[in-house]
This record gives C-alpha cells, structure tokens and sequence, in this order.
C-alpha cells in the first residue's frame, strides 16, 4: 500500500512539474524558445521525477520487501519479531525432528506440528524439559529463556495451518 502511494505521489509531482513549466511558457512566448527560468525549472523537475522515480522508490521497496519477507510464511501467517527470531531457531534445532510447513521442514522423530496446534506454554515446557523427563526423544534444554519462548511462540502461531479443516 506504501509503494502504491508513493508511485502515485511521483507522478503527482511529474504532472504538476509538466503544468508548471508549460504555464510559465505560455506567459512568456520568445520567438527563440522557452525562457531560461522555465528551462531551469523544466530540468529541476525533471530531475526530482528522476531520482524519485528511478531511486527514492527502488530503495523503498527493497526495504519494505525485505521487512516483510522476514515476517511472512508459507501458510499465511505474518509472525511477530519475536517469532521470526523462533522461525530461525526453530530451523537450527527443531526441524530434523518436527514437520512444520511454515519452516519447510519434514521429519517423523517428533509430533507433526501440521496436524495439531500445541499452546505455547506446552511447547515452551517440552523446550525446557524435554518429553520423559527428559530421557525420551526430546532431551531437556535445547534452548533456554527467551530463545525457548520465541520458538514456542513461533510454533504455537503457526502450528496447525497446513492441514485442512485446522485453520484459525
């Protein structure tokens, strides 16, 4: 939506550039051509047009891209920063062991996290503890304190959202 309103706003200021320069010439017709003063300012907005257009909005939409690709997963769920910082733990230590669409992760060792939406609270607490006290699949600790809550909280926002019939 920002980009849309910034192409429009630069071909807003192109316009009103093209009516300014072709207002100021007609008040002053020379048999030699435009005045020195509307060619300066037809050269000045065309210049803004420019770099607006040709480099002010590039910039714009690399950084908006890159914001939102950050954020955004393959079941259509927009995660916080905190859980975007789980998505990239949850790849470095979950997904040999879990299947999760969202990480583009398939693995049978732990429970598919595709086909059940665990709370957060229960993932955080297998993250901690582990599953059999410890001694199963799942040992206890993998990650600790705020990377354990960012993980769970990734997990629980898009755990469930491949499978049909689950959707929020």
């Amino acid at each position: 939506m920002v980009v849309f309103a910034l192409i429009v706003f630069a071909f807003i200021l192109a316009t009103i550039a093209v009516v300014i320069v072709a207002s100021v010439s007609r008040r002053q017709p020379s048999p030699t051509g435009p005045s020195r003063g509307a060619a300066k300012l037809l050269f000045t907005g065309i210049a803004v047009v420019v770099v607006v257009i040709g480099i002010g909005l590039p910039v714009v939409l690399l950084i908006d891209d890159s914001d939102t690709a950050d954020r955004s997963t393959p079941v259509g769920v927009t995660l916080t920063a905190d859980q975007a910082v789980g998505r990239q733990l949850f790849a470095q230590n979950c997904s040999n062991c879990h299947s999760l669409k969202a990480s583009n992760s398939v693995a049978t060792t732990g429970p598919n996290f595709d086909k059940m939406r665990p709370p957060e609270g229960l993932v955080e607490n297998a993250i901690l503890l582990g599953r059999a006290r410890g001694n199963g699949n799942m040992p206890a600790g993998l990650l600790t304190g705020k990377n354990a809550k960012d993980v769970a909280a990734y997990v629980a926002a898009v755990a469930g959202h491949a499978s049909p019939g689950l959707g929020r």
